[in-house]
Order: C-alpha cells, then structure tokens, then sequence
C-alpha cells in the first residue's frame, strides 16, 4: 500500500472488494436498499482502540474535559454547520477532535486542516456550486483531440461495450472538480497523511458498499477522505480506497457522534442537519419511494446515535426544515443564518465548555504550513497509458515550489483526455524531501465508448434531412494514447467511416491521422428563384492521411492528402441531366485555432481556420482547381448577453470545381434566408454578427434567444465578387441545448425573397 493512501479503521470482509469502477448507478441504488435491510444494524461496529491522544494532546495541568464534534451530512443543509463553528468560536469553546459525515466531512476537514470560519463562509458563499457538481469541461479545457468530436456531432453518453457486454458509467458524476476545490483547500496540510497530526485531530465517515458498515477515515489524503464521504449512490461515483469501495457516510452513521468518543471525547457536541422523513401517501412514485428508504436509513442511524448522548453532550439542530433542502447550495446565505441561529439558541447549553483562554484560531495559525520546494513527481497509474506520457501531459516542474494554479492546470489539461473518471495530485513528504503524487484512473466503462449524435434540418416546406451517427471510440490503443473509432450514420446521408489516431515523438504534440470510409450525401440544386430542380445522389469512397501538430488545446496545424472514387446520379430532376463518375485526389494544409465555449450557442472565445488545397491529375483527380479557405468567429458575453461576430471567405483561386465539391450555403449564420444548401457557387464571402440572450438553464442545459444579421453571397466567377453584390439576411430563433442535440426553432429572412421557417438540431453556428 503507498504510505498516503487512506487507510480505513475498519478492515471489510474477505471476498467482498469490487473495484468502484465495476459499479452502475443501479447497483449503487440497489445496495441503498440492501443497507436498508441489513446494513444499519452493522454499521455501529466502529474500533476503539484509538488512543485518547486522537481528541488532543494535553499541556501539563490542562485537566478540561476533551471535547468532540460529531458534524452530520445533509448536502447543502451542512452549510449551517459553518455558522455553528463561529459561535462555538465566540463562545469560547475549544473542540479537540471532529469527525464528519458527508458535507459534515468537508466543513468539518476544513477546519480540522486550519481553515478559519471566515475563510469557509467566503468559500462556501462564492463557490460556483452548480459549475462543482458539474464535470463536464468547459469547451477550451478540452483536449484539442476531444473539441473534434463537436465537429463530428458526437457524444459520449456515458455507456461502454466490450468483453460481450454493456457497461454504464458508476455515476452520474466522477466527482473531479469537488476532489480538485478539496485539493486546493488543503494544500497547506497535504503533507500530513495523520489526521492525528493535523491542527485538529479528525476522522470522515464513508460506508463500505459490500458491506453496509462505517469506515473511518483517519489517514492518508485529506482530500480525497471528505471526497469519499460524499459519494451519493448513483450521483457520485464511489471512491475506492485502500480495496474498499466507499460510498457517501450518511447511509451507516449520519451523525458519527461514537466516532469522536472512539477519538477520546469526553463531551460531544452534536450537529444534525439531516433532512426529515417526507411524509407520503400509495400514489408515490418510485423516486420517491427510493428516496424515502434512503431517508429511513440516514433516520435511523441519526436516532441510534443521538440517544447515546449523554449528559454534558450538547445536540444542536439547525430549524432548517423546507427552507434548505438537500440540494439547495444556491441558498447558503440561508443556511448559514440558520446555523447562526440555532448556535445562539445553543449558548446556554455550550457553557460549561467554554475555556476563552484557548481561541481555536490561534490553534489554527500554529500548526498551518506550506508545501516547499518540489522535488520529485511520480504517478500513481491505474489507466493503460504509459506513466511518462501522463508525467509529460501533467508537465509538473520539479526544483521550484508547487504552485496550485499550475497544479489544478495540469489536472484540468489531463482529465481533458476524455478516458479518465479522474486525475488528482496529492503532496507527500518522503525521507524528508516533499514530492507530488499523480493518481491516474480510467472510466470503468471503458476503454471503449459509445457515442452518439443527432442532426436534423427542416424549412417546413417540404426540405427535411435527418442523420443520428452512432460512433465506438477506443482510448487508448496504446501506451502513448492512440485511438480507434468505427462511426455509422444512417438518415439522409448514410456513412460508414473508421479513424484512426497515433501520436509520434514524447512531446504529445505531433501525430498522425488516417481515416476511411464511404459517405452518401445528397446535393441538392436550386434554380436562381430557390426552385429544387434536381437532387444529385452521391456516392463516395475515400481515405485521408495526414500529419499534426497540436499547439496544447489551442489549435493544430495539419498537412494532408486525400484520395476517392464515386459516382453521382440524379436522384430527382430532370432526366436529361446524366450521371456521371468521378475521381478526386487533393493535397491540403491549414491551420486551426479553437477556443470557443460552443459551436452552437457561443458566448465566448474565438476560433480561425485558414486552408489551402490543390487538386490535380497526379493526384489521382479529374478536376484540376486550388482553393483558398477562411473562416473566423469570435463571441464575448455581458451576463446574460452575447455577441457573435464572423467572417468567411473562400475562393477557388483556380480551375472548376465539380459538382461534389461545390462550396454550399443556407442556414443561420450562413445566409438564414436560404434554404440549407441552397446557395451554391464556386466562390463565397460573408459576414455575420449575432446576439443570443440566456434565459436560464436547466440541469446543466441553457435555453436562449437570439438573431443574426448576415451579408454575403455566392458566386460562379471571382471577378464578379463585390461587396456591393451581397444580399442582406437575417434570423431570429430560440435555442435548447437539448439531450438530443442543441436544437432551435426560428425564422430566416433575406432580401428580396421570402422568409421561411426552420428547425435545426445538431448544426454549428
């Protein structure tokens, strides 16, 4: 066992260890349920063997009473627990050991590890709570890699196949973010894997998933304790620690006041902020019902273990009731005015505890301490990637301090991979030099898997195209990270394609790409009134290779070539139009740079593309052209309002291009008032501003309004380009950035013509 991890007080049962990444959210659910029946009658086993020393150290004639904190979970309820420290604080009540369950765990760590109560009502009052229990990364903090697969419309959706079976994620969230603010946090006690040997000597409270008991938590990583004691079945993925698998500490002992009598205390002070049993009626629905078994769990043991209070115990319970429920961290002012409130109502009760001479913030100061400089870095790897390409992606610096920005960098930019359930650092302290411990571990479901994605596009008049891509990705294939994907599409332009990935050379930077695939869009052709005269059917077989350089998570800049045969036949239209064979052979470079926050619905950062290709007989091809091509969008928001402003050129600068390769438009952001692929020609230029207005968001998805005014045109011949041959366009829609893809509904005009309805799903800006 590495000398940091936790080690539990209590050992399970041989046998019964699953790792946490073999368990779904139904299983979590189904073991709530077995701890229903079986688990809380056991999980009141806890070890005493602890010496007294774990509530504190005495002085010479220091002869007070030890006095310990029992602080319970209760989710954002916990948050009161904060306000009950101040008074305990002004009271002049010195605690000597704590221990915590769940948000008791993280309130109740946090103080342990020196944080003060002003420090923690800043942190919990300006916490973005709803970005914490959030782990999907921000669209710029993604790997370059991973900003593609918006391009490609896919998603991974949580859902892994191999070995003849599928596997679904053990949570709804890994909980990287939560274990990366602890992290932080504590940063100043990351050395200390004792808890005895912190500021506050302290213990959190999980439960062990095969069994239904308590585990103690009283030593190795801090952070990772208190992350493990908030493992909600079926929300959060559990933690694994030391072969145990560990689930949220409320469901064996809500209110750990015997684990601080283990401890040493000889007075507890108590905190209950659990959420009361509903009351409800033979209409309930399952949800409820499985929330009601877990309520009766947390209920019971809390009732266990507040009857063995004891005279001198003090139980203080925060009047929380419907004010702040369990996931109402956007109420932490009420909560900690509750708090504040039922610690006053507690003064007379805490004052036979109170020795002024001893400030508990003073304790604090004394025992904070830093990291110094760095000396080593090593990984603790549990992935199929190799540790010096995880060490080179982290880039952690060795001979100088640790600074906690860079730190939390270096996770974000490796998480950003896209195939680990987590990525965390951790300070240690080894024949006295201080080194940072890397720990890698992969997604259970995978390494491989499922992606989908939806795009749709109707005018309402008859014009209706559909595709849903189903995709396989396999991460890694090797050491150094290469990927494999197989992506069927079915719909309007039915395709089979696989990809594959390899990265070159120890920088992470460079790799090589191929893909090949066959591909059956159709064109459609429009007369100059924006009649469909004709549909090309367009059959395709072809491979790209090409060779990449990543500039980080920025951009990249690739040289190619790429090679095809088909055959396109009219599909509707004109029978006198003959089909026609095809061969195509273009070599291209172009560089990308990508750090907007969406392609759909961008509201902030920037993104330009600049290319150039030339296709010729050498190459295989029947055409001889170049093309030149430029896009580029940049968007900046204010609150709730954006601003999108894009410009595109591309030209064939030589040579005609076929049909297939036309450049088309129509659709918001290129030209609204066209039908989509409507506009075609061989050269086309546009400028476009936008303005989207967020109306709210729910569960993570934001729903907006916004418009977009558009100039630009399409041309046969490059002389004829000119800004005064544009044509004016404009939209207005609503957006939903929908589970089956960003959808919005809205009305496109133009100039000169007539407007027209659409309703687009899956289709960047």
């Amino acid at each position: 066992m590495h000398p940091r991890c936790p080690a539990p007080t209590s050992v399970p049962e041989p046998g019964r260890h699953t790792r946490g990444g073999t368990t779904s959210p139904w299983v979590a659910l189904l073991a709530t349920c077995v701890l229903v029946c079986n688990g809380a009658a056991r999980a009141e086993s806890l070890p005493t063997d602890r010496p007294l020393e774990s509530c504190g150290v005495r002085l010479a004639g220091d002869t007070r009473p030890r006095v310990g904190l029992a602080l319970g979970g209760g989710g954002a309820r916990g948050i009161a627990h904060v306000s009950v420290l101040r008074v305990l604080e002004e009271r002049g009540v010195s605690v000597d050991c704590i221990a915590g369950t769940s948000m008791g765990a993280l309130v109740g760590g946090l103080y342990a590890a020196g944080t003060s109560v002003d420090e923690m009502e800043h942190l919990v009052l300006s916490t973005d709570w709803k970005r914490l229990f959030d782990d999907s990364q921000a669209r710029p903090e993604r790997s370059f890699r991973r900003k593609q697969d918006d391009r490609d419309g896919l998603a991974t959706v949580g859902v892994g196949i191999g070995r003849g079976r599928v596997r679904l994620s053990p949570g709804l969230l890994q909980g990287q973010r939560i274990l990366a603010m602890l992290e932080r946090s504590t940063l100043h006690v990351s050395t200390i894997d004792d808890f005895d040997r912190l500021p506050i000597p302290f213990r959190a409270v999980a439960t062990d998933l095969n069994t239904g008991e308590a585990v103690v938590l009283g030593h190795g990583s801090l952070a990772m304790a208190m992350r493990a004691s908030m493992s909600l079945p079926g929300i959060f993925q559990p933690v694994e620690v030391d072969g145990q698998v560990l689930l949220d500490g409320g469901l064996a002992n809500q209110v750990p006041i015997d684990v601080v009598r283990a401890m040493g205390a000889e007075r507890v002070i108590a905190v209950d902020v659990g959420t009361p049993l509903a009351p409800l009626d033979e209409d309930a629905s399952v949800l409820a019902v499985v929330s009601q078994l877990t309520g009766m769990m947390t209920t019971g043991n809390t009732k266990r273990q507040l009857s063995s209070l004891r005279e001198g115990d003090v139980l203080i319970t925060p009047e929380l009731r419907d004010t702040v429920a369990t996931g109402d961290f956007n109420k932490a002012r009420e909560a900690l005015a509750i708090g504040a409130e039922a610690g006053a109502a507690a003064r007379e009760r805490l004052a036979h505890l109170a020795y002024p001479a001893q400030p508990q913030a003073a304790r604090h100061v004394a025992f904070a301490d830093e990291p110094g400089v760095i000396h080593f870095v090593r990984i603790d790897n549990q992935t199929d990637y190799s540790d010096d390409f995880l060490l080179s992606y982290a880039g952690i610096p060795t001979g100088v301090p640790l600074d906690p920005a860079l730190a939390e960098e270096a996770v974000v930019r490796v998480y950003g991979l896209g195939t680990l359930s987590s990525f965390s650092y951790e300070v240690v302290r080894e024949q006295e030099q201080t080194g940072v411990v890397l720990r890698a571990r992969p997604k259970p479901q995978g390494p491989n898997y499922l992606q989908l994605g939806l795009s749709l596009s109707t005018d309402f008049e008859g014009r209706f195209e559909s595709n849903l891509r189903a995709a396989l990705l396999f991460s890694p294939l090797s050491p150094r990270g290469a990927e494999g994907r197989v992506t069927v599409a079915i719909g309007s332009e039915p395709a089979l394609q696989g990809e594959y990935y390899h990265p070159v050379g120890a920088s992470n930077r460079n790799f090589l790409y191929a893909k090949a695939g066959y591909e059956n869009p159709d064109i459609p052709v429009f007369d100059a009134a924006g009649n469909n005269t004709a549909n090309y059917d367009i059959k395709t077989l072809g491979v790209e290779f090409k060779a990449v350089r990543e500039f980080g998570n920025h951009g990249a800049m690739s040289l190619g070539v790429q090679r095809a045969t088909g055959r396109a036949e009219v599909e509707v239209g004109d029978p006198q139009l003959d089909d026609y064979a095809f061969e195509h052979g273009k070599l291209f470079a172009n560089v990308v740079v990508d750090r907007l926050d969406s392609l759909f619905f961008p509201r902030s950062g920037y993104y330009a593309m600049v290319g150039y290709g030339i296709s010729r007989d050498w190459l295989g091809s029947d055409s001889d052209f170049d093309q030149l091509d430029f896009d580029a969008l940049v968007a900046r928001s204010f609150d709730n309002h954006a601003l999108q402003l894009g410009v595109s050129y591309h030209s064939t600068v030589s040579g005609t291009l076929p049909v297939q390769s036309r450049y088309r438009l129509g659709g918001r952001g290129r030209l609204a008032g066209y039908h989509y692929n409507e506009l075609t020609g061989q050269h086309y230029a546009l400028l476009m501003a936008g303005y989207t207005y967020q109306l709210g968001s729910f569960l993570g998805r934001s729903a907006q309004v916004g418009g977009t005014l558009e100039y630009g045109n399409a041309w046969e011949r490059r002389e004829d380009m000119g800004v005064d041959d544009g044509v004016l366009n404009a939209s207005l829609y609503a957006g939903f950035d929908s589970w089956l893809g960003p959808m919005l509904f809205g009305f496109g005009w133009r100039e000169g013509g007539d407007g027209l309805v659409f309703l687009e799903i899956g289709r960047p800006l």
